[in-house]
């Protein structure tokens, strides 16, 4: 039989900054609660934490501007066993277009498996640790429209090119997509950070813990970020395992040309929609 010990439980107030004068009206504050507690079962206790929050966030547009500020309501629940090595997670972040007066206006919600997140840029990325031998996964939403775009073992790579605003950007993520798509190819994935533009799976016979580095290179030399601002959108996508097999995909008019890859035998690109 499990029993639950309640622990901790806070009460979080998200208050818009009002200043300190007496003069501006007061918005009423936005209210999330956290939560502690501990389920003892008869072999094991598991932990349970429910932690949320609320943070402002400025995002750019398109061009380059500051859209109206956006709240993010962040919700982690983490439960972690007595024996077991993996903490288990889900994420659920609900974002509000702030408006004059203090007013909110849903704009999307996302649920995923995860055990934190935060901003980046105009990426909301939600972070699944890795357990034993299993990578970190690294999900990523626009934190404009809350669309699913990439899942990473890593970070992004990114590929900067003519334009000023965020749009002129192009992004690379590669690997699986969780503890339960282990046995299924990894992913290779281009876009923007609006836009998923292709996919491919990278088919071989590596398993998972056996994962390469990724680079982007315009010559002999790999990096991991390129600035093509005045050259065309012209580059390579540079694979590199352990034992030193590499895989070469090529970026040709910002478009990946699987058709021009340099494989070694044994593998091969197959594009997903």
């Amino acid at each position: 039989m499990k029993t639950v010990t309640v622990v901790l439980v806070v009460t979080l107030l998200g208050f818009p900054n009002t200043g300190l004068s007496t003069e501006k009206k007061a918005v009423s504050p936005y209210r999330a609660e956290s939560s502690a507690y501990i389920v003892q079962g008869k072999d094991a206790w598991t932990y349970v934490t429910e932690n949320r929050s609320f943070r402002f966030a400025e995002v750019l547009d398109d061009t380059g501007n500051y859209e109206a500020p956006l709240l993010l309501e962040e919700t982690y629940h983490n439960e972690h066993t007595d024996g077991m090595e993996s903490v288990r997670g889900n994420a659920t972040v609900k974002a509000w277009t702030v408006k004059r007066g203090g007013e909110r206006e849903v704009r999307w919600t996302l649920k995923e498996i995860g055990n934190e997140g935060r901003v980046q840029d105009r990426f909301y990325r939600v972070t699944a640790w890795g357990c034993c031998d299993a990578p970190v996964v690294y999900t990523y939403y626009s934190v404009l429209t809350g669309r699913k775009l990439y899942v990473s073992n890593s970070d992004l790579l990114e590929v900067r090119g003519d334009g000023d605003g965020p749009l002129a950007a192009r992004y690379v993520a590669f690997g699986y997509a969780g503890m339960n798509e282990l046995s299924r190819p990894p992913q290779l994935q281009y876009g923007t950070d609006k836009k998923l533009a292709q996919r491919f799976s990278v088919v071989s016979s590596r398993e998972y813990y056996d994962a390469p580095q990724m680079f982007v290179s315009t010559n002999e030399k790999v990096e991991t970020s390129l600035d093509l601002r005045g050259s065309p959108m012209d580059f390579t996508i540079v694979l590199k395992y352990q034992d030193g097999v590499e895989l070469r995909v090529p970026v040709a008019a910002d478009a990946i040309r699987p058709d021009l890859a340099q494989l070694p035998k044994g593998y091969s690109l197959r594009a997903e929609e």
